[in-house]
């Protein structure tokens, strides 16, 4: 039976792959499991640009609600009505402008923005890398 079956595939020509099948086929592969990868990572991305845009209008009502209980706008418009009283006592106005600022919501504020953007970034490069494998 072995020879009968020897005989048969005997007729046949055995096809040899290409060279640098195995290659291609490992480069594939290497770069679908990439492409999964960034991918997860838009996901996580997205929801960190969401969250970090819905931050953005509480934190801006609150640096909003800060600086007009502060005073801080009352000295700083002293800049612009009576800027000869602003030059004459420069060290004592930066003083008071520094000491009316509200730091704390200014500084959440601003890392709101910072997060935003830097996910926009990353959010920017990995669309560009899923939509570039085409």
């Amino acid at each position: 039976m072995r020879k009968e079956y020897e005989k048969i595939f005997s007729r046949f020509t055995t096809i040899e792959p290409p060279a640098g099948l195995l290659d291609k086929i490992i480069e594939r592969i290497r770069r679908e499991k990439h492409l999964l990868a960034v991918k997860r990572r838009l996901v996580f991305i997205s929801l960190g640009t969401i969250v970090s845009l819905t931050a953005f209008i509480p934190v801006f009502k609150l640096v909003q609600a800060d600086i007009n209980q502060s005073g801080f706008l009352q000295f700083l418009s002293l800049a612009f009505s009576d800027f000869g009283v602003v030059i004459n006592y420069w060290q004592t106005f930066i003083m008071s402008l520094l000491e009316t600022i509200p730091a704390i919501t200014l500084a959440m504020f601003f890392s709101v923005i910072l997060v935003f953007l830097w996910s926009l970034k990353l959010l920017a490069r990995d669309i560009k890398i899923v939509y570039g494998y085409q």
